[in-house]
Formats: structure tokens, sequence, C-alpha cells
């Protein structure tokens, strides 16, 4: 078994097919064969003979039957009497001669000669008629086999057409999303389904414009459609808070005005309306902090002027020391920083936390793709307030950006409340921004929005969620998922595997060895001998002086240098695609649905119900699947199908249209209709012997269309014989057949 290598590069070339005009939430599956159009055309029947020609076979049948048993032996009787009578008068000889001999073989020759002329005419007829009838048949059935032959070409020709066309023809529409209304409210999902409609709908709108991503599932939702933007080159800025808190361009762009409404909705997103004054004092100290400080207005020196005001020792550098005093002694009196300071210390609690925000912010430009999320780890204080604040944050920016303004995408918006929600969504449908939010739950604030705009609905796990889902829906309506999202939803198979191994190893070895002997001897003996009384005795004397002297130096120097460097790089890639459709009923294909709470819980991860209204009263329910990895599939188009033309119905086989007969064997039009004869091979019914049944004698009555009245006709009884059918005036068989009518 043989295992073809996956061609990355195609499949690369295929995902690019994400990023293309009409921003889609997904694909629907249509099965390319209901497009099928059937071959209508009936298939031939066997030509009918003309029923003339079966009356005419059995009328000489009949009468050659009648002359063989009745005219040709009575004619024959009579010639063998005559013939005995002549033969016994000539041998007895007493008529005197052969006179009446003769006249009587004669008389037998003419006895004989009406029944046997009358006979060879019958015989004759009967003849012609069987070989008209033949004929007939032969040229029937050859007319019969070529119209078969004919019909199957143009079946053939058809089914071709329709198959070559079936094949070319793609499965996977994609579904638009909707444009009117503006918003598109998204409810339940789990993170594999939510990054998979991320990824479907952020790469086509990214085509079209900016998209701006608010991430706030603090679960990185967002990261494949990031991941997917760079591969395709397209700038991305991706901030995460409150990670990079400080490289975030968050508040750029806003104005003093601006930054303050921000701050303050913020502080009192779900505040009730009794928090008026309240917000109404913190927008003063604010405005006037802001004006202090200048044009240089960070959340670092809000906060630490805030500090001054209460008095809190603060030894930050935001502040020089000449705008502490004065922001300190002239900014507010002594009474009102009094009646303030729980307002003071409120809105510095709150700032504090964020006030590094956009503290070490670097020169990049804008990205195309800006994704802004809050990591995992964010289920803080902090969090929370970044929450709101990015939702301030992109209203001002929709409301007020000259630019060309991004779509908009809220995920996790279960986090904002209902009152900044509705001003964002006004922002959008005001300049026609596309928003998109993507709700965990449908309570509170999402049971709140829904039916401002269009409505998604994704697994909803939750009894309480489906149930009202069901009935926003309506649950007399049905839907249909296909095979592929269904085996991927049952299997709840979701495997992400890389495999990359690097291996380094780099090895010195170095020696020296150095070594010195030296080895220096001497030697010296010196001796002397006397013999002899007295001082002056004899003396010997006898010096010997040896020196020996020897030296010797060893040194040795070794070196000594090893290397070795390897480097081992592995990388695994596995990918399996597989496909398996059954083209012996379409139903093999979709599962149907009916709307229920419990099919809402349990929906597959990329299955998405869109719920839109008509603009004539009612709802349609669109089953939208957005794997992303649907576009690497075969026969997948990027724009909406054609719905299919609609069935023609087909005949019944009882009524199919019988074909013309041919001018050679249509009756006259002075003929009345007559039922037609049923088609057997073989013989003619009237070949074999008894009476013949006709309609009359059966109590039927004939049609008749044109021609003079009919006649009265008295039924037949049982068993009574058939009379003669009546003339109808014809000739006899046309030329082509030849023969006579045999009448």
């Amino acid at each position: 078994m043989t295992v073809a290598p996956v061609d990355r590069q195609s499949l690369l070339q295929r995902r690019s097919l994400l990023f293309s005009p009409e921003p889609r939430l997904g694909w629907i599956f249509r099965d390319r064969w209901a497009f099928y159009t059937p071959f209508t055309e009936p298939e031939p029947r066997p030509q009918r003979l003309p029923e003339y020609l079966h009356r005419q076979v059995v009328a000489t049948e009949e009468t050659a039957r009648r002359r063989l048993s009745r005219a040709l032996p009575v004619s024959g009787v009579a010639f063998v009497i005559l013939a005995l009578f002549s033969a016994y008068a000539a041998s007895d000889g007493s008529l005197g001669g052969t006179a009446m001999p003769l006249g009587s073989l004669l008389l037998s020759l003419v006895c004989l000669a009406p029944g046997a002329a009358l006979t060879g005419i019958a015989l004759s007829a009967r003849r012609n008629a069987r070989e008209a009838y033949e004929l007939a048949r032969g040229q029937a059935d050859q007319a019969y086999e070529n119209a078969m032959r004919d019909w199957r070409a143009r079946r053939h020709h058809h089914e071709a057409n329709e198959h070559g066309a079936a094949n070319g023809r793609p499965e996977w529409g994609a579904v638009p999303r909707p444009l009117s209304p503006r918003r598109l409210d998204v409810f339940g999902g789990t993170l594999w389904g939510w990054e998979a409609l991320l990824s479907t709908y952020g790469a086509s709108a990214l085509f079209t414009g900016p998209l701006l991503v608010i991430d706030l599932s603090r679960e990185l939702v967002c990261g494949e459609l990031a991941a997917l933007a760079r591969a395709a080159r397209i700038d991305v800025d991706t901030q995460l808070l409150p990670t990079r808190l400080t490289e975030s361009t968050l508040l750029s762009g806003l104005g003093t005005r601006e930054l303050v409404d921000a701050i303050v909705e913020s502080m009192y997103g779900g505040g009730p309306e009794a928090a008026r004054a309240e917000r109404s004092m913190d927008d003063r100290i604010l405005t006037s902090v802001c004006d202090a400080l200048g044009e240089n207005v960070t959340l670092a020196r809000i906060g630490a002027a805030l500090r001054a005001l209460m008095g809190e020792p603060d030894d930050s550098p935001a502040l020089e020391r000449d705008e502490r005093r004065r922001i300190a002694s002239e900014l507010f009196s002594v009474e009102y920083r009094r009646q303030a300071h729980a307002n003071l210390s409120r809105i510095e609690s709150y700032i504090h936390p964020i006030e590094r925000l956009g503290t070490e912010q670097t020169e990049r430009p804008p990205g195309y793709l800006t994704c802004i999320a809050l990591d995992s780890q964010a289920r803080n204080v902090r969090s929370e307030l970044l929450t709101d604040l990015v939702v301030q944050w992109v209203t001002h920016r929709v409301a007020a950006s000259p630019d060309p303004r991004p779509s908009v995408v809220v995920a996790g918006a279960d986090e904002l409340t209902r009152r900044h929600l509705e001003r964002l969504s006004d922002a959008c449908e005001r300049r026609g921004v596309p928003l998109t939010l993507l709700y965990r739950r449908l309570r509170e604030t999402g049971e709140e929005m829904i039916g401002g705009g269009a409505v998604a609905f994704m697994r909803l796990g939750n009894h309480q969620d489906a149930a009202h889902a069901a009935d926003f829906i309506g649950r007399d309506y049905k839907f249909v998922l296909s095979q592929i999202t269904k085996n991927v939803g049952g299997n709840e198979s979701h495997t992400d595997s890389e495999t990359v191994g690097t291996g380094d190893s780099d090895t010195i070895s170095l020696s020296t060895s150095i070594g010195t002997s030296t080895n220096w001897g001497t030697t010296r003996s010196s001796g002397a001998t006397r013999s002899g009384n007295g001082p002056f005795g004899d003396r010997s004397t006898n010096t010997g002086d040896s020196r020996t002297r020897g030296g010797g130096t060893s040194e040795t120097d070794t070196r000594g240098e090893s290397r070795s460097l390897s480097r081992n790089w592995s990388s695994a890639y596995s990918y399996a695609v597989g496909t398996n459709w059954s083209d012996a009923d379409t139903t093999q294909r979709v599962y149907e649905y009916a709307v229920e709470p419990v099919t809402l819980q349990h929906l597959p991860d990329h299955a998405l119900l869109l719920v839109e209204t008509l603009p004539g009263g009612g709802r349609s329910i669109t089953p939208v699947e957005c794997d992303p990895a649907i576009v690497t599939l075969d026969r997948v188009a990027t724009t909406p199908l054609p719905d299919p033309p609609p069935r023609r119905p087909t005949p019944p086989a009882g009524r199919a249209a019988v074909p013309q007969p041919p001018p050679w064997a249509r009756p006259p039009a002075v003929e009345p209709p007559r039922t037609q004869l049923p088609y057997a091979p073989g013989p003619p019914p009237g070949y074999r012997s008894g009476p013949r049944p006709t309609p009359r004698d059966q109590g039927q009555t004939w049609p008749r269309t044109s021609g003079p009245p009919a006649k009265p006709r008295r039924p037949r009884l049982p068993g009574a014989p058939h009379p003669k059918p009546e003339d109808d005036g014809r000739s006899g068989p046309p030329p082509l057949f030849g023969g006579g009518d045999g009448r």
C-alpha cells in the first residue's frame, strides 16, 4: 500500500481562499445532484398494428375455412358422384354409346370448378392477408428498434452531459453575512466554535476592509485568525492585556474630552441612573485635572495628580515638583477637596491598576487586523476595568475616526453592560459599520439585546438558554446538517499536533604538555704521598685532577585540539483528509433536525443557525457550517450557490405519451376510433379457429368523434356467435403491404 504525501503547498493555496470577497459566516452543503435534470422523454413503445390488418386476416381465414369446409367438399362430392356415374355407364353400355358418359364427365367437371375456384381464391386471399400482416409487423419491429436505439442514444447523451455538469458543480456554497441590519448577535458556542467562526468570517472580512477584534474570552480565540493573516502577509497588531499593558495603543488618538468620557463611562458602566450626580462630580474632577496637565495627558500623570490632590505621598517621576505643588494648592479649594475626597479616592483607585497603559509605546504602523485580547490570567480587577475601557475606546474610534472604519467583532460580549453595547451598536449602525457580538449565554445582557439585529445560535449547553432560543426561533422549523459537520461534532475531536526537535552539540578538547629536564655532574680527585725522617725526608707527591661535566636538556610541547559540532532538526507534520460520500440516497449525506432545546444543546461545534426576519413577515433559518477547513475540500465555492430548479413532475408509467403511428398505419379519417389491440409477437389471434369476438357482442360502445351518428347496438348474449364486421369502406391494405381484403 502506497500513501501519497500531502501537498502542503496545495493546502496553503486552498487556505488562501478564505481571503476572498463577500464576508461570509461559513458554508452550506448542497447536493450537486439536486441540479440534475432527469431525462423525461418516455421510452418508445412498440407500434401497434392497424386493426384492419387483423380484421382482414381473420376474415380471410374464416372465408378460407368456410370454402374448405363447404364449397370444396360439395363440389368434390358432386364431381365424384358424376365421375362414378360416367364410369359405370361406360362400363355397362346400356346407355348405348359414349355420349352419356362424356356428358356426365363434363357435368362433373362443371360441378367441381366453382368450388375449386372459390377455394383457390379464398386461399390466395388468406395468403396475401398473412403476408401483409407479417410485412406490417416486420416494419413495426424495425421502426421500434430504430426508435429504441435513437432513444437510448439521446438518453446517454443527456446523462453524460448532466454527469459532466454535476462533476464540475460545487457542493459547498458560501453563506454571506447579513448586511441589513448591520448587527449580528451570535449566542452560545464553544471556544472551538468561536475560533472557527472568527477565522472564517474574519478572513473574508479582511478582503473588504480593516477588522477590529475585541477578544474578551480570555482564551485567545482570535489567535488562529491572527496566524492566518500573518501567513497572508497582512499587517497584524496584537495587543495582549494586561500582560503587555505598557505597549498597548488602546487610548491613542483620544482627545482630552474623549479620554475623560471614556474613563467616567467605564467606571459607571452598570450603575443605575441615581449615580448621575456622582458621575457628574467625577467628570468635573477629571476635566479640571486634565486641563491642569496641559497637552501631555496620560493615565500615569492623572493618577499622580489625583494623589497630589489627596495629599498622598508620591515620588513617581510622572509629575514635576512645580506641577505637583500647583495642582495640590491651586486647582481646588481645601473645602472642595475635603468634600470630594471620596470621589478622588475612587477615581485614583480605578486608574491606579492601569496607569501604566501605553507608557512604552513604540512607533509602528496601524494594523490592518487589530486584535485586543485579554490573556488567560486576566481574571482580576485590572481585566474588569480594561473591559469597559476597551468598549469605550472602540465606540469613540468608530464615531470619530475619519479613516475607513473597520468591521468590529466583540467575542465575549457578556462581560459588557447593555448601555455600552447599545451605544456601540447605534454608532456602528449609523455609520454603516458591521458589528458582530458573540455571547456565551442567552441571559442577562444577551437576553436583553436579542432581536436588535440578525441572530445566530451555536451550541447552547444550558437547558434554559436552549429553551429560550427554541422559543425565539419557533419549534416548527427544521434544518439539516451535512455529514462532515455531524461527524466532527459527534467525535468531539480537537487535535493540534506539532513536533519540532532541535539538538545542538559543540565539543572542544585542548591539551598542552611541556616537559624540561636538566642534568649536570662534576667529578674531582686529588692525593699526596710522603716518605723519610726529618723534615726533609723524601717526599713523593702525586696529584691528580679529574673533572667531568655533563648536561642535558629535554623539552616536550604537545598540543591537541578536538572540535565536534552536530545539529539535528526534526519536524513532523501530519494532515489527514477523509471524504466518504454515498450517491445512493441524498438523505445519507445530511441529517435533519427539528428546533428543540435538546437539539440546540447538542449542536456540533462548527454548526451555526442563522435566523433572519423576512421582509413580508416570518423568519428564515439557515444552517451554516463555519469550519474553515471546509475550504480545503473539493467543490467549494466562495460565493453563494444558486437555488436548484424546481423538479418537473414525471408522468406516470401508465400515462406515458404514445408515439404517433407512421402514415401507412393511420386509420382513415372517416373510420370511427376503436380500442387499440394489445401488441403480441407471433401469429395474429385470427389464426385460431372459432368465432371472432367483437366489441359489439361484448356490449361495448365505441366512442365517436366525427362522422354520422352511431347506430344503436344490441348487447350480445353470452355464448352467441360473433357477427361479421361491417364494411368500413376500405378497399384493402395500402400498396406497401400488398394483397386484398379477401372478402
